[in-house]
């Protein structure tokens, strides 16, 4: 119960808080976020293999939740009978001449169903029961608010036994001081 109320406060006060940009380090985030899940890591005899991130502008600790979560879901939901792989690759692509930083986060866990690609994002939406996979239902649906906070935009896709997508485009530059 504790944790669906954390949840439901993290959730609700996402949008009520200002945070200020600054330039980012993608990479120290990254190495931060293996640190914090070291445990599992080691448990689950996972792989996480990362290319050379750029820096970006944005909320440090908005970026940070946005890219646990996503790891944290790829290492949880893996198959009961195969070490967890994680592939973090990206690309800057240009957009209506404002560039963009494109990062996929793919692994070759349990999947993802083609029809609840989009459902996901869903606050308390889930697919599995608690009795399988541990969680409140929330941490897709913080992802979606703080990319759109970023002004970007978080897709996935998959198939069901062979792995998730989740692609995250972030503009390089933020237009103001605050989101």
């Amino acid at each position: 119960m504790e944790n669906i109320i954390e949840g439901i406060l993290t959730y609700s006060t996402l949008d009520k808080t200002l945070q200020h940009i600054e330039t980012i380090d993608l990479n120290e985030i990254i190495k931060n976020i293996k640190i914090d899940l070291e445990l599992l890591i080691k448990e689950k005899k996972a792989v996480l293999i990362t290319s050379d991130l750029p820096e970006i502008e944005g909320a440090p600790i908005l970026l940070n939740q946005l890219f646990y979560n996503l790891i944290q879901n790829a290492l949880k939901f893996s198959k009961a009978d195969q070490p967890p792989t994680v592939i973090i690759t990206n690309t800057i692509i240009n957009s209506d001449g404002q560039d963009l930083l494109q990062i996929t986060i793919k692994d070759n866990g349990i999947g993802l169903d083609k029809a609840f690609a989009e459902k996901i994002f869903t606050a308390f939406e889930r697919l599995h029961t608690k009795d399988e996979y541990e969680g409140n239902g929330i941490g897709l649906a913080l992802c979606r608010k703080i990319v759109k906070r970023h002004n970007g935009k978080i897709t996935a896709a998959g198939e069901k036994d062979n792995g998730a997508e989740f692609t995250v485009t972030l503009p390089l530059s933020q237009k103001m001081d605050t989101i």
